[in-house]
């Protein structure tokens, strides 16, 4: 039974194990652990809500097609793993669901979850796995410059200030790199001195040079680039709370009508691998609006209500 519910949370966003409790999951994006320079690639996070019970039918018409069994026996094979659980947590104080967590029950004898987190159930990060990085050290290192006597001694670095200005420091920069480049072992005082008068003729005429772009240049734009109109496709309304499956397609009209009555945004949504049609209170963007609006359909009395992800065959 571990190994259905297991098989279902890769494909699934809520896993309701009847008469227990059910595993919802949500995307965590990856994370980055300063403190120990560790990178964690993105997943699901799971979590567990013993409040949602009803069985919605996933995880029976699963074991069902995967151990080749009907709808009833899966049921029973629920029901008596459900058992199974209790009695370890009674037995033994805790019980774990391979691949999924594990279970206690704290003073109050409420059901406790711990997910098994070295288990990631985001395809899109299959075979990513968590990457340590490390510091670096960063040491200065002086300069060499060579003294009269030929030797190479280690000496502080200067630093050099230059008259600024709002324009123009490309050419500034680059014009002292030349001059950089063209010293040769003349002195380190002689080598200041001459930075210092190309740095300033470099600043004259670069604003000389600006000064007259400025001048000559036109503003007036006499083509402008023509419109572009852009088509946004409608974000998938993937999260489907179902209504109910019906053999025949008249009766899914026939249901779609009564709630649309009632004022929900129903609509039939496919066809499943059984061959019934399915229909939808409604259907959500976002996972989250939808388990809204199921737990709100449950507590008006639909108890058969249930959350569908995905498409099915029209």
């Amino acid at each position: 039974m571990s190994t259905y519910i297991s098989d279902l949370l890769y494909r699934q966003e809520c896993v309701v194990i009847p008469d227990f409790g059910a595993f919802i999951s949500r995307r965590v994006s990856a994370q980055h652990f300063a403190s120990s320079h560790t990178i964690y690639p993105p997943k699901k996070g799971l979590s567990f809500n013993a409040q949602i019970k009803q069985n919605d039918g996933l995880l029976a018409n699963y074991v069902a097609s995967a151990a080749d069994l009907s709808y009833e026996e899966a049921v029973q094979e629920i029901r008596n793993y459900v058992r199974f659980l209790d009695q370890e947590i009674d037995d033994n104080g805790s019980v774990t669901i391979h691949k999924v967590g594990r279970f206690s029950r704290n003073e109050e004898k409420a059901l406790q979850f711990t997910p098994m987190y070295l288990v990631n159930y985001l395809p899109e990060a299959f075979g990513l796995t968590s990457h340590e990085t490390f510091a670096i050290d960063r040491i200065p290192v002086a300069p060499k410059v060579a003294s009269d006597n030929g030797r190479i001694d280690d000496v502080p670095v200067a630093v050099l200030e230059t008259p600024q200005t709002n324009s123009g420091s490309w050419v500034r920069y680059a014009a002292v790199g030349a001059v950089l480049l063209g010293l040769s072992y003349a002195g380190f005082s002689g080598y200041v001195e001459q930075v210092e008068k190309d740095a300033i003729a470099v600043d004259q005429m670069s604003d000389e040079l600006i000064d007259a772009k400025i001048e000559s240049a036109s503003f007036l734009i006499s083509d402008p680039l023509p419109s572009i109109n852009i088509n946004v496709a409608p974000l998938e309304r993937n999260y489907h709370v179902v209504a109910g499956a019906f053999r025949i397609s008249e009766n899914a009209d026939k249901r779609v009508a009564q709630l649309k009555r009632k004022g929900f945004d129903a609509k039939r949504i496919g066809v499943n691998k059984y061959g019934l049609h399915n229909v939808a209170f409604s259907s959500f963007v976002e996972r989250n609006d939808a388990i809204n609006e199921l737990h709100t359909l449950r507590a008006l009395g639909f108890d058969k209500a249930w959350l569908f992800t995905g498409k099915l065959s029209k």
